[in-house]
């Protein structure tokens, strides 16, 4: 694979399926390779399976399965952001009903001292 950069853009020659490609992006040299790397690997798992199909099937399955792949990571995302927004709902929540705890808390200690001056003071009962 071979690298040429010119203004922000980078251009890579890959290899998938034993073809070789000339990829422009504007992406570093090095996630260019990396994305082809992972296509041409997962274009030969297929092929390993299923040697008989020819290189345009090949590649229309792969697309197919990478489709599906992300297609499942976003609804698994968007689910995610889902849960996250819920707990952080919930968590805003629990920190509201803390706040106030605290407060009655603060509210009770001062009531307690009051007390304790009340029976030193011997002013009650």
């Amino acid at each position: 694979m071979s690298i040429e950069n010119s203004s922000n853009k980078s251009e890579v020659k890959v290899e998938i399926l034993g073809k070789e490609y000339k990829i422009k992006g504007n992406e570093s040299p090095e996630y260019i390779k990396n994305i082809a790397s992972f296509v041409n690997e997962h274009m030969k798992e297929i092929q390993e399976y299923a040697p008989s199909l020819s290189t345009n099937r090949i590649i229309i399955l792969g697309v197919l399965n990478l489709a599906d792949k992300l297609y499942k990571v976003q609804e698994m995302n968007g689910k995610l952001k889902e849960d996250n927004n819920k707990l952080e709902s919930s968590f805003k929540k629990i920190l509201s009903e803390n706040n106030k705890l605290k407060e009655q808390n603060m509210t009770l200690k001062e009531e307690y001292e009051e007390f304790l001056d009340l029976i030193e003071k011997g002013e009650l009962g």
